[in-house]
């Protein structure tokens, strides 16, 4: 079966824009918060929930097609681990702290235009801020002077923008590399 090349800029706009929401959602609840507005903070809780659990699965599926597309421009030699880590890296407990970080770093090589003089710190900006915000926010229940919060908040922030930056990036370079091959 030959795998055909999927567009991902529709998805990635969309998955961008979610996650975009997530950040910006856990801005304004963290501000309500930490100026004792606790009816809207429950309520953008809810919309920050609500734009996390909408945007993890338009993110997986763009992960998914930008990962084959990636097979395609690269070889599959070129992906590390197979396609069904790109759901299970985010499941598996302990697997869970690299796999999803090494999926998307394979990506991000495979479909950059000039492999050998691209960087991938916005890829490790996204991860590490990602996993210091798992960590962090296991500690917001002790917080007793919105320190912790702030942190979380932030950390939350810096992911948010890195991984834009990545679905963004990899998009301009899929859609790049499809345009070249159609001339």
């Amino acid at each position: 079966m030959e795998r055909q090349w999927r567009p991902v800029g529709g998805l990635g706009i969309a998955a961008a824009l979610l996650v975009g929401l997530v950040g910006l959602a856990d801005i304004l609840e963290t501000a309500a918060e930490l100026t004792g507005q606790d009816t809207k903070a429950a309520l953008l809780a809810v919309v920050f929930a609500f734009a996390l659990v909408t945007a993890a699965p338009v993110f997986i599926v763009w992960l998914w097609r930008a990962r084959a597309n990636a097979e395609l421009i690269a070889g599959r030699a070129s992906q590390r681990l197979g396609r069904g880590w790109g759901i299970g890296g985010w499941l598996v407990p302990i697997v869970n702290l690299w796999f999803p970080y090494q999926y998307v770093v394979d990506v991000w090589r495979a479909s950059a235009p000039n492999r050998e003089s691209t960087t991938e710190a916005v890829v490790l900006t996204w991860w590490l801020a990602l996993l210091g915000t798992w960590i962090v926010s296991r500690f917001e229940r002790y917080d007793t002077d919105h320190s912790v919060a702030l942190l979380s908040c932030a950390l939350d922030v810096v992911a948010a923008v890195g991984l834009v930056l990545v679905i963004r990036r990899i998009s301009a370079w899929q859609s790049v590399t499809v345009a070249r091959k159609c001339d």
